[in-house]
């Protein structure tokens, strides 16, 4: 990377697998998001991992965004330092204000996340960690997807329920007090971008969600005795 054309400013936040920082590329605002190295890993699989990973989010991240899904511009892959540079994308997390809505904008907000997850899954594409705190809202009001860290290229009706199965566990352990709003309104967007591609897979994935939920509270049980 050329310190003339790009500065990395600051710290935004230190993960277990990646650190943020934001700075400026071109001039423009951006976001380096940058894999750690492992040293209890050998160097060259370490190497090879954070690259691999690195590639398949950035390629996530371009290809997604042609199915009509705001998700972060990618501006440049660093492979030597395993390094996404991204557009910075000005808003806050959902996380942060989703008390603050109104029931109008929450059912719109969660509407309209449906709708990108359901272009995610019917393109093969599985994000893999939806949560409130990678949504992020900006001043417009427009809703952005972000962190494609753990995502995967899957088309089988397990994976994708189970992607709808841990958002429900995030609203229903975080936000629990609009959960049944949000996440109703979550699944008409979902649904009524399914259905708009006559598309007959719908029903399994939401049903699979409780057969999933039953495992779950199966494992408990045996757990207790």
């Amino acid at each position: 990377m050329s310190k003339s054309t790009i500065k990395i400013e600051r710290l935004l936040h230190k993960g277990a697998e990646a650190s943020l920082f934001f700075g400026h590329w071109f001039g423009k605002e951006a976001i380096f998001k940058q894999r750690i190295p492992k040293t209890y890993r050998i160097e060259q699989i370490d190497s090879q991992l954070r690259l691999s990973r690195t590639l398949n989010e950035a390629r996530a991240l371009i290809k997604v965004k042609t199915y009509g899904i705001n998700v972060p511009q990618v501006f440049e892959i660093d492979v030597d330092s395993s390094t996404i540079i991204m557009k910075y994308v000005n808003g806050e997390k959902l996380k942060d204000v989703i008390s603050d809505l109104d029931q109008v904008m929450r059912t719109r907000h969660f509407f309209q996340i449906g709708v990108f997850i359901s272009r995610l899954h019917q393109n093969g594409h599985v994000h893999g960690d939806i949560t409130t705190s990678n949504i992020i809202v900006t001043s417009n009001e427009d809703i952005f997807l972000i962190d494609f860290g753990l995502h995967e290229y899957s088309d089988t009706i397990e994976d994708k329920s189970m992607d709808l199965h841990l958002f429900k566990r995030v609203l229903i352990s975080s936000h629990g007090k609009y959960f049944d709003e949000c996440f109703n309104s979550f699944l008409n967007g979902y649904r009524s971008e399914y259905l708009k591609n006559s598309s007959n897979q719908y029903n399994p994935i939401i049903q699979n969600i409780k057969v999933i939920e039953s495992r779950g509270r199966y494992i408990k049980q045996v757990d207790r005795k």
